[in-house]
């Protein structure tokens, strides 16, 4: 049974942001703009008894382009308007070699452990091969939100939807609708 959800922020939550060509973060709240199928999402699962985590990596902390309290500015937007157990960022960029920084798992293991939640029990939703490569590496199942800017990655998910909704036809989801 589904006790524990990580969500990706960027794409997952927000929109992405588009910086010539690229898939990028927002760097203010101003660029913070929720997905519609989010706030349909949320809605649906507002009321059920469930871990709801963010974890996000945020590199353009480390790299300069966005200062640490503009996250957190977003952050505590989200918070404002959404109930979420957690939200976790890894500021590294690859060259730290953290662990937080997905592919790898460190963000989902932490919260696993601080928490005491099992991983049998979780499930990872993401728009990027590095999101589910990190719930792959905790050892939960994955959700690929699949959409035009990311169609051609390869990545090999538990589940793939096209659009936040349809994972309440998922069997992890069935029982939350």
């Amino acid at each position: 049974m589904l006790k524990t959800l990580f969500l990706d922020r960027d794409g997952i939550i927000n929109e992405i942001v588009m910086r010539e060509g690229v898939v990028s973060s927002p760097r203010s709240t101003a660029e913070f703009v929720i997905r519609h199928d989010f706030d349909e999402f949320y809605r649906r699962i507002a009321s059920v008894p469930l871990n709801l985590f963010v974890i996000s990596n945020q590199p353009d902390v480390s790299r300069g382009l966005i200062e640490l309290r503009n996250l957190e500015q977003i952050s505590e937007q989200m918070l404002a308007r959404f109930k979420f157990t957690e939200i976790v960022h890894c500021i590294h960029d690859d060259k730290d070699l953290c662990a937080c920084r997905k592919p790898k798992p460190g963000m989902i293991s932490d919260l696993l452990g601080k928490y005491a939640l099992s991983a049998d029990e979780a499930i990872i939703i993401g728009d990027s091969y590095k999101d589910i490569l990190a719930g792959k590496s905790a050892g939960i199942k994955t959700v690929y939100l699949q959409q035009d800017y990311n169609a051609s990655v390869p990545c090999e998910p538990d589940y793939l939807v096209t659009k936040l909704t349809e994972v309440f036809s998922l069997p992890p989801f069935v029982h939350l609708s």
